[in-house]
């Protein structure tokens, strides 16, 4: 990290300050906050740093938080919550948020402090488009994030609880790929929830329905260039039908163009077999 120091930490080290201000004029020292400055380009690592310094009761959070514990990417501006009645005339690049935050919801991680990452996450979905709170959710719960501890949000009053409610209903919490997830969400959303990668037999298949005794397999682009694929997903496909599986199959360019019109379909058949209409 690019060094950052006070001006009082520079005069402390005896520099004048007449050269504080020479310096900063021949681009020595760069001024990212008021009498707070990193010498050389600021990283935003530095940045990070910087807000601490000025705001020694701010914890960094939202999409600063998540960046940190490398959940999103590198943010274009920088966030951070400091306490009620706590008033400072920022940069285009920092926004402060003012509230009291219980102690269960900060955290440290590398020396910065911060939001937890249960409270990162709820703090990011009301800022994030949809599809990246999605994304999001599906990529950190369970593994960076813990699902009971997030789940504990629930109940109290904090802002974006709701978003948190609805995402935690859809989550696609199994690893799998995009339109498997997106398909997982689909279904969530219409209130049906399949198993995902689940074991059939010798077989491990897409999303699975016990109930109906339906399978819903999404085909990518090896199944079709892959002999070694092809044939297996053959074999499979022939187990499932003879032991009384009904198998329906999506291609991965179907569930990305007709995501809605693919699990509605999927959705419609699942609940007419579980209600023995359909079944063979």
């Amino acid at each position: 990290m690019d060094r950052v120091v006070t001006r009082a930490q520079l005069l402390a080290e005896g520099v004048a300050s007449s050269t504080i201000g020479d310096r900063c004029r021949r681009g020595r020292y760069v001024r990212l906050l008021p009498e707070v400055y990193c010498e050389g380009a600021p990283t935003a690592l530095a940045r990070c740093a910087a807000i601490v310094e000025w705001l020694p009761d701010a914890h960094l959070s939202h999409r600063t938080a998540a960046w940190l514990r490398a959940m999103l990417p590198e943010p274009q501006a920088f966030e951070a919550t400091v306490p009620t009645g706590r008033y400072r005339k920022t940069p285009a690049w920092l926004r402060l948020y003012r509230r009291d935050l219980p102690a269960d919801a900060l955290d440290d991680l590398a020396q910065l402090p911060m939001t937890t990452a249960a409270q990162t996450v709820l703090d990011c979905l009301p800022t994030l488009p949809a599809q990246d709170a999605d994304l999001l959710i599906d990529e950190q719960l369970c593994r960076t994030v813990d699902p009971v501890e997030l789940s504990s949000l629930c109940e109290t009053g904090r802002h974006g609880v709701p978003a948190l409610r609805r995402q935690l209903r859809h989550a696609a919490l199994r690893p799998m790929s995009e339109p498997e997830r997106l398909f997982a969400r689909a279904l969530a959303r219409r209130n049906l929830h399949l198993a995902a990668n689940e074991p059939v037999g010798p077989f491990t298949c897409d999303f699975v329905d016990h109930r109906s005794r339906t399978v819903v397999e999404i085909d990518g682009w090896e199944f079709h260039h892959d002999r070694v694929n092809f044939r297996r997903d053959r074999r499979r496909q022939n187990w499932l039908v003879i032991h009384h599986w009904f198998v329906l199959r999506y291609s991965a360019h179907d569930v990305l163009r007709n995501l809605d019109e693919c699990a509605d379909e999927a959705a419609e058949v699942v609940r007419r077999r579980r209600f023995g209409r359909g079944l063979a």
